[in-house]
């Protein structure tokens, strides 16, 4: 294990963002491949990385969709998906004659969630797990076949490693807590696939990153609560409805580790290129508090909305998990007033929509699957555990970017506006 470095460090601000280091002026013609690039962490991280072409001479955008950029930019889409055959990848990755020193991963596959025995939308973790597994491996496997030989992978991984989707855990979450191993893993299986990579290639070191609800603007990707948010206020808006939230009182006070896309790929940069960093696994959040009870009153502000807090003698139907991560006390239970996927469902939730498309051109309807858009966010409300994340050890080795969350909120709202993915916010 590494020590932090006690050297200082220059920082600057950006924005809404503070404190992101200056990076040496003389690193310069690096090579990346962002694996996941079209989605929620790698759009992010695909802007940061193009922004500065001097530093990162060419960024290969592996995705089966490209992402958003510039056309005079340093990025080269190349289209694949990691669930093709090994040999096909190989020959993708050379015919594109791609080359890498640093791979910033994010490939994921979320399984379809079965309603009868996957109340929680989370998937089949066996299945998760080989699948996740697979995609993790067939990459690896290509990277030697295509003679690239990377400086540093970033794995990103997420609040599963310490069992929050389960139950209670242990908060502040530490990178040093153990495994919890109730049920297959996929961020264990792929930490393990990468611990043997990099053993077995001496020239290559590593870092895993645990970010939690992760705030970005991005089209097509259902991992992420914020846009079904943005679409909940936005058609209560039109039918002239309170804003309710569905949760009880533990969930409306409960701190949420949320972290901004931009800010998480300034760091995962900043970390490759940083050697003291490398082996190491980090938290990453905003660096501030966040609770529903506080921005609640906010969001209905932007929308013009009236709001109401939960109430103590509403019935709340409950789903117990029936785990315990922290191997003590009660197992997780979710508990709501109210399903937002089942009034997702609603005809006048869907033809309020209609309407607000028609009056604002919107492209994207949120509507089609209500389940596959919704279940994440009414999980979040649902929750009664507290998963409230240190983020100590990214501070002690360095790094000091934080952002304000409602400020990063409010920018990403609006570009899901510009996104054509919601209506305006009404100012």
């Amino acid at each position: 294990m590494n020590e932090p470095s006690p050297q200082s460090h220059i920082i600057h601000s950006k924005g809404i963002f503070r404190g992101l280091p200056d990076i040496p002026s003389h690193l310069s013609g690096l090579r990346a491949i962002v694996v996941g690039a079209s989605g929620t962490s790698g759009q992010p991280m695909v802007d940061v990385l193009s922004s500065n072409s001097e530093r990162w001479e060419k960024v290969y955008a592996l995705s089966r969709r490209p992402p958003k950029t510039k056309k005079d930019s340093n990025v080269e889409h190349v289209p694949m998906d990691l669930l093709y055959e090994p040999d096909k990848i190989v020959a993708i990755l050379r015919e594109y004659r791609v080359q890498a020193d640093y791979i910033f991963y994010f490939g994921y596959v979320q399984l379809t969630a079965v309603e009868e025995n996957d109340p929680m939308g989370l998937g089949d973790a066996e299945h998760l797990a080989e699948v996740n597994g697979r995609l993790f491996e067939n990459l690896l496997f290509a990277l030697d076949q295509a003679s690239i030989t990377p400086k540093r992978v970033i794995l990103q991984t997420g609040g599963k490693n310490y069992g929050v989707h389960q139950g209670f855990v242990n908060v502040p979450l530490k990178e040093s807590d153990p495994r919890v191993e109730l049920e297959p893993n996929f961020y264990y299986t792929q930490e393990d696939i990468l611990s043997k990579y990099v053993k077995g290639h001496p020239k290559t070191n590593y870092n895993v990153v645990m970010p939690q609800w992760i705030l970005s603007a991005v089209a097509g990707t259902d991992m992420t609560i914020f846009y079904p948010l943005a679409v909940y206020a936005a058609v209560l808006r039109k039918l002239n409805k309170p804003l309710l939230f569905p949760g009880d009182l533990l969930s409306w006070d409960n701190p949420q580790p949320i972290s901004t896309g931009i800010l998480n790929s300034s760091f995962y940069e900043w970390l490759v290129l940083s050697p003291h960093t490398a082996g190491e696994s980090f938290n990453i959040t905003n660096g501030g508090e966040f609770t529903w009870s506080r921005f609640w009153p906010i969001l209905a502000s932007w929308y013009g909305l009236e709001w109401q807090p939960p109430s103590e003698s509403a019935h709340y139907d409950e789903i117990d998990t029936g785990l315990c991560p922290r191997g003590y006390g009660p197992t997780g239970k979710l508990r709501s007033s109210f399903s937002i996927v089942e009034w997702a469902r609603e005809p006048t939730t869907q033809e309020a929509w209609v309407q607000l498309s028609k009056e604002h051109g919107l492209e994207a309807n949120p509507f089609g699957d209500p389940e596959k858009t919704f279940n994440f966010l009414q999980f979040c409300f649902s929750l009664t555990w507290s998963w409230y994340t240190s983020i100590d050890k990214a501070r002690e080795y360095g790094w000091y970017g934080y952002c304000d969350t409602v400020a990063s909120m409010r920018q990403v709202f609006e570009e899901f506006a510009d996104m054509k993915m919601t209506p305006p916010l009404p100012r």
